[in-house]
């Protein structure tokens, strides 16, 4: 699962980093309009390739899992660790770019929170307890879990990005219409 799970998320990350310097350019020349535009569409490619991706991974996850381990037990076990983290891949996209993009517009706090969140504030304490109450099953599921909770903080860290760029363009066109 792992492997899967990192291929597609290695893209949206490559997506990303791609998003990233046209991102501070744009922010730089104070043209927060077309931030928000690649921000959006960004959001939209992401989301549409890790609904793909996460769905062929999880049509031809027994194949996948067999394919790197030939243990029944492991099959048995990865399948469904597998196709829990193909149904939260798509929140992958809205992650990575409201990363990349707090990060661009200075946010260090929510840059530094939401880098963590997944793989550590929110999964190795999760893998801990939901082993320990659900054994196995809290294994399979701590990782999507984890991405539940990190896309629910980046709910609110999106929309405090997209207040903040539309509040940046009103000034910018408040300030073209005074002169």
């Amino acid at each position: 699962t792992f492997f899967a799970s990192i291929l597609g998320g290695s893209v949206i990350i490559g997506f990303g980093q791609g998003f990233q310097p046209v991102c501070g350019f744009n922010n730089g020349a104070k043209r927060y309009d077309r931030i928000r535009k690649m921000f959006s569409f960004c959001i939209k490619a992401s989301t549409a390739f890790m609904i793909l991706f996460g769905s062929c991974a999880f049509a031809f996850a027994p194949g996948l899992i067999k394919f790197f381990r030939d243990d029944p037990e492991v099959i048995s076990a990865g399948i469904p660790m597998l196709r829990f983290q193909c149904i939260t891949a798509p929140l992958h996209g809205v992650i990575v770019m409201t990363n990349m993009l707090v990060q661009n517009m200075g946010k260090t706090f929510q840059a530094s929170f939401l880098a963590v969140a997944r793989q550590g504030l929110f999964f190795i304490p999760l893998v801990i307890v939901m082993t320990g109450v659900m054994g196995i099953t809290g294994l399979q599921l701590a990782q999507s879990a984890a991405d539940l909770l990190t896309a629910a903080v980046t709910v609110f860290f999106t929309a405090g990005a997209v207040k903040n760029l539309k509040k940046l363009e009103n000034e910018i066109e408040n300030k073209e219409l005074q002169t």
